[in-house]
């Protein structure tokens, strides 16, 4: 019987709307209001996305510690899509200024917008030079010739080079660039953890989470570092801090973060180098190894030898197996084979199978070979869910867990899979 799965969208660059992207890029910057010039039902993606982001962070145990800026609509109707829509624009640009006074609003195009051909962008220049508040936009529109990322990363830059201004370096501070579940999420408490054991303090994390009018001295941190560390938004935040690294002189690791746990040693240690205290690096790795060695000998007497098969059909740009197969290694779980799924396109496939090869000596299979592993296994580490009878899965997270809480956070996925008395079933970690 063929395995079937559940199928992701496998598109080297994401299908999506540019107005929730230029949403995100300042939710949380207190002094900006935004507007979508838009039907109403638009400002109902940006609503969806910010709702599903609280449930997740409650699902975690944390909470939000801030309030979202407004969100305006100009709300277009039928006849602005023959007539043109600017006018309503205007009467929501002068709304926003008398009844919220911002120090900064942010427009949002729409796929309408675009098509029509308003001209958002003599309109915000317009409402800057009347009202002296600054206004920006970007040139994407909705679905019409942009995307989520195209959104973000444009608001973004504009920021950085409209408001943040060189000054003083403040030693032994760093700036998070990227979003990642924002300043209360897994990637950034990580982060600031480690970064706190070697006497880095975090001065903001940009774009969205700082006020507005602290944008000027951002440039005072000596490191910006990159929150994220997987596919088209790594390479956007990448490139984005590259230049703002350049512009502002700030230190800046290109190409080390901590996902897995010889990754993590290897990025503490570089941090340790670039702000001059590798001892100290070395002393918070100790500290990291011992917490990790004691939760592995709580571990490893229900996890030794129990048959697993991990089974990939994610793209190399966005899942790198060896952090899991260095998990699989340190829990002493008895590996049978790497099933790679049916997922890929030729090329793409290739690319997989001889990253798992080069990455390790178990055997690779496809779905069709590989089959009867599944039937004798005790676990299932998989990227996609798999629609047959099988042992219990557990499916690996699409953003990788990083340091070392999210290598124990796998671990004890693992770890209580195997203790449960359930014979199958899909846990997510």
């Amino acid at each position: 019987m063929a395995i079937k799965t559940k199928r992701f969208l496998s598109s080297r660059k994401s299908c999506s709307c540019s107005m929730p992207g230029v949403w995100r890029a300042v939710a949380y910057m207190d002094g900006v209001v935004v507007i979508f010039h838009s039907p109403r039902a638009c400002a109902h993606v940006a609503r969806t996305m910010d709702i599903n982001s609280q449930y997740r962070t409650l699902s975690e145990g944390r909470r939000e510690d801030r309030a979202s800026v407004p969100l305006l609509c100009s709300q277009m109707a039928e006849k602005d899509s023959i007539f043109g829509g600017v006018e309503r624009l205007t009467k929501c640009v002068r709304f926003a200024m008398e009844g919220y006074k911002p120090e900064c609003l942010v427009i949002a195009n729409s796929c309408v917008a675009g098509v029509i051909g308003d001209d958002v962008d003599a309109a915000a220049r317009e409402a800057e030079a009347e009202y002296g508040v600054p206004v920006l936009t970007v040139d994407c529109c909705g679905f019409l010739d942009g995307e989520y990322y195209q959104g973000y990363f444009e608001i973004t830059k504009q920021l950085m080079e409209r408001f943040i201004k060189p000054c003083a370096k403040e030693a032994g501070t760093a700036l998070l660039i990227g979003d990642n579940g924002g300043p209360w999420g897994h990637y950034a408490l990580e982060v600031t953890r480690l970064l706190a054991g070697l006497g880095v303090r975090i001065i903001g994390q940009f774009p969205g989470y700082v006020p507005f009018k602290e944008l000027p001295q951002l440039a005072a941190a000596e490191i910006a570092m990159v929150l994220g560390g997987r596919g088209q938004t790594y390479d956007g935040l990448k490139e984005f801090t590259q230049e703002m690294s350049a512009r502002f002189g700030m230190k800046f690791l290109p190409d080390v973060y901590p996902v897995g746990w010889q990754q993590t040693h290897e990025w503490l240690l570089a941090v340790g180098e670039l702000v001059g205290c590798r001892e100290q690096a070395e002393a918070v790795w100790r500290q990291e190894e011992a917490r990790l060695q004691a939760e592995l000998e709580k571990m490893l007497p229900v996890t030794r030898g129990r048959k697993t098969v991990l089974c990939i059909g994610r793209l190399v740009k966005y899942f790198r197996p060896e952090a899991i197969l260095e998990t699989i290694k340190m829990l002493e779980l008895d590996l049978t084979g790497v099933i790679v799924l049916d997922c890929y396109m030729d090329k793409e496939r290739e690319d997989m199978v001889q990253l798992v090869k080069d990455s390790c000596d178990y055997p690779v299979y496809d779905i069709h070979d590989g089959e009867a592993l599944l039937h004798e296994a005790e676990l299932v580490l998989t990227t996609h869910e798999l629609q047959v009878r099988v042992a219990k899965q557990i499916f690996l997270p699409m953003l990788p867990l990083v340091a070392l809480t999210g290598e124990l956070k796998m671990m004890r996925g693992i770890y209580q899979a195997l203790c449960s008395r359930l014979k199958g079933g899909m846990l997510y970690v």
